[in-house]
């Protein structure tokens, strides 16, 4: 072999030749040409260094010269960098930290490889609460819905505490009331209702209270301005004029209604 540089006029090329792979780098393939020809590989990594200054590294000339090869093609074989994913070359350029994936969708794959999907389990396939059946992305799931979690919460709420009937029964009906408060004489208030017109009634009033026809402003009146039902204040002091949402909408359609009437 002909070579220009002095540090290689007098190296002879080794004879068994193992082919470079690509991005294995400098080191690795010296070990495995000195292994291949039987040598130690710390001989030969100081072999290959130059004379002038033995304490850097291996010369890629030198190297190039017990092999037979070009320089410039080793050194661009042997520093090549390769995509651990798909095996492409990896670009060329000043990185903060070594790049071992060629794009996005490569660190993606390989991710994915890392942590992959739990399996979805054969168990517990169906709604504990109405018996649906059940498909999850990544955890299992118990319940179709927030209503049947609710549902089944209270299931198990009342069988850990089932309510308690007390002695006293309800004043209209005669139903033994549940537990609640303790000023409790009425099981509903459909009993609650019937009751008050049941007094009315037996004291020669009519069944519900007449709403006045003009109510000043301000004032709360006894009843509901619609359907007679008994009134008090709100919560914060507010002042009602009826006792429910279907009241008010039927206020509001009279009031519109005498509105056009009167502008016609």
């Amino acid at each position: 072999m002909t070579t220009t540089s002095r540090s290689t006029t007098l190296i002879r090329q080794l004879p068994i030749q193992p082919r470079p792979r690509a991005g294995e780098g400098r080191t690795t393939f010296i070990e495995r040409l000195a292994t291949a020809n039987y040598l130690k590989p710390s001989y030969l990594r100081s072999y290959l260094r130059d004379p002038d200054s033995p304490k850097t590294a291996p010369s890629w000339d030198r190297l190039a010269a017990v092999t037979g090869r070009d320089p410039v093609l080793l050194q661009e074989v042997l520093e090549r960098r390769q995509c651990v994913e798909c095996g492409r070359p990896l670009p060329i350029g000043d990185y903060l930290t070594a790049r071992r994936r060629c794009s996005q969708a490569c660190r993606q794959k390989s991710y994915r490889k890392r942590h992959p999907k739990p399996l979805k389990s054969v168990q517990n396939t169906n709604c504990r609460g109405c018996g649906k059946g059940l498909s999850y992305h990544r955890q299992p799931r118990q319940y179709c819905s927030h209503a049947c979690r609710q549902l089944a919460y209270r299931t198990r709420m009342n069988a850990m505490s089932p309510p308690q009937i007390r002695a006293k029964s309800c004043q209209a009906c005669e139903t033994p009331l549940i537990s609640g408060p303790t000023n409790k004489i009425y099981c509903s208030k459909r009993c609650a209702r019937w009751a008050y017109i049941n007094r009315r009634v037996i004291q020669g009033l009519p069944p519900l209270p007449q709403p006045a026809a003009d109510i000043p402003r301000g004032i709360q009146p006894d009843c509901c301005v619609v359907c007679g039902t008994p009134l008090t204040r709100g919560a914060y002091g507010q002042v009602r004029l009826t006792c429910s949402g279907s009241c008010r909408a039927k206020r509001a359609y009279w009031r519109k209604k005498e509105k056009l009437t009167t502008t016609a």
